[in-house]
């Protein structure tokens, strides 16, 4: 459940990361720690726009944060919406970055791979459900010691069920994995997909999609590999 204006000023509060479309602090709350996550201004769009695109895309943060809740995908708890500050106070989670906890090779590769089929099966959960994480990387699901996962980061995200869109989600955590992974990133991926087909029932449909679009990729990159050499 959202709480509504319980106290818009949470105190002692840390930027830990400032990104493209919002800043992260980690804030005292109620005698907890929470992250306040705050859309901040672009001045290249007209003001009245800019106010609409992020009043708009805090409240669908928000709706989605609550929606993968109810359907059994972990994800941080939201306290409060603060509309008119573009703002989200949502549970602190602690834990490790999957990239990062991948990329110490401390684990064992059996442990790993039932990491990637975890990922799989919550996400196959989401597009049951038509939600769209909309940037899912390594770099938005914290692991906590237990090895419990919790997705973050629905700041792209939206309601579709669209294959298309679902089907590009796919393509989106293969090339994260490609780049920050590569060395593993093919059985990463074979993994996840095991996990992606066990709980979507129309897994097959967005995995051929996913098939296309990579290779709609490809030829658009030889074209444009094509254009710039010599003949």
């Amino acid at each position: 459940m959202i709480l509504m204006h319980l106290d818009p000023w949470p105190k002692k509060c840390t930027l830990i990361s400032k990104g493209a479309e919002a800043y992260i602090y980690l804030c005292e709350w109620y005698n907890r720690l929470v992250i306040k996550k705050t859309r901040v201004a672009k001045k290249y769009r007209i003001p009245e726009l800019d106010i609409f695109i992020r009043k708009t895309r805090t409240r669908r943060e928000a709706k989605l944060l609550s929606a993968v809740k109810r359907i059994g995908v972990p994800a941080p708890v939201v306290y409060d919406v603060l509309l008119h500050e573009f703002t989200i106070i949502m549970e602190y989670i602690e834990g490790i970055l999957l990239r990062d906890l991948l990329n110490l090779g401390k684990l064992k590769l059996s442990d790993e791979i039932n990491l990637l089929k975890k990922v799989g099966e919550y996400l196959g959960l989401m597009h049951k459900n038509d939600i769209i994480h909309g940037d899912l990387t390594t770099s938005n699901i914290i692991v906590s010691e237990d090895k419990f996962l919790s997705f973050i980061d629905f700041g792209l995200g939206e309601f579709s069920n669209s294959i298309e869109d679902k089907g590009t989600e796919l393509r989106v955590f293969y090339t994260a994995l490609t780049s920050t992974h590569y060395d593993k990133a093919e059985d990463y991926f074979e993994a996840f997909l095991k996990g992606y087909e066990r709980t979507y029932d129309e897994a097959h449909l967005v995995i051929k999609r996913f098939s296309e679009i990579s290779m709609r990729g490809r030829y658009v990159a030889e074209r444009r590999r094509r254009k710039f050499i010599p003949s």
